[in-house]
């Protein structure tokens, strides 16, 4: 490329678009023994893998 004085952006390469800063994800499920919580995406933890996810679901607060 240099030989030739051609650039990147000659050739139609473009820089990689970056990744927008995404907000954290609030937490649906609650271990009642530790406190941990698990948002649902992912790999299940070893407290709620294999069991029924409803009796670990964080309950909404009514809002006033």
């Amino acid at each position: 490329m240099a030989e030739y004085g051609v650039t990147a952006e000659d050739l139609g390469f473009m820089e990689a678009p970056t990744s927008r800063p995404r907000p954290p994800v609030q937490p649906k499920y609650r271990d009642p023994a530790t406190g941990q919580t698990w948002s649902g995406r992912g790999r299940a933890p070893a407290w709620i893998a294999g069991k029924d996810m409803t009796q670990f679901l964080i309950r909404a607060e009514p809002k006033p």
